[in-house]
């Protein structure tokens, strides 16, 4: 059995985390991928309650029988870490993959105890912000597989912006969740 994991903040969630997780999912044989909603990212600030980043990513994966979201930080009270979900999580390491941007992959060393990383997990990265594989190699300290296809340059904080400014946004966020952000009065 082969997990892929990707985690975030999903603020909101969009077609271009499904995207990925398919690839990945095709291109290392993955059994399931489970999408970690961060309850309290340390790193990001969320404008966004965790139940409505909860219920818009499950909306978003509802139509994908090999991706869910899990709910294993909704009990977190404190800052998310990536390790300690992850050991939480106590999925052996030759059966997870956790799954990330370039962009955040060349940053990983700013994560709290990064170092851990290697011990319990494999790394997919996929393409973005023109980020290239000689910078990546430089800057991503472990071990990584990349996932091939088109660099999908989507980013959350961009699709709020646009959100707020009326921009339609069909094309990269299900109709579904657009309902409910709209329903919600989020953003």
């Amino acid at each position: 059995m082969s997990i892929g994991i990707l985690g975030g903040t999903f603020d909101p969630p969009h077609k271009a985390h499904v995207e990925i997780s398919s690839r990945a999912i095709e291109q290392y044989d993955l059994n399931q991928i489970y999408f970690v909603p961060s309850k309290n990212p340390w790193q990001k600030d969320v404008s966004t309650t965790y139940i409505d980043r909860f219920n818009m990513t499950s909306i978003l994966v509802q139509d994908f029988n090999n991706i869910e979201v899990s709910d294993i930080e909704q009990l977190n009270e404190n800052k998310t870490y990536t390790v300690d979900t992850l050991k939480k999580l106590s999925i052996p390491k030759d059966e997870l993959y956790f799954i990330l941007g370039a962009d955040v992959a060349i940053d990983i060393k700013t994560w709290s105890r990064y170092e851990e990383l290697e011990k319990l997990t494999n790394f997919l990265i996929a393409p973005r912000n023109h980020i290239n594989e000689k910078l990546l190699d430089e800057l991503f300290p472990f071990e990584y597989s990349l996932i091939e296809g088109e660099e999908l340059d989507i980013s959350s904080s961009n699709i709020r912006k646009s959100y707020e400014n009326g921009v339609n946004l069909n094309s990269i966020i299900p109709e579904e969740v657009l309902n409910y952000i709209s329903k919600n009065k989020l953003y």
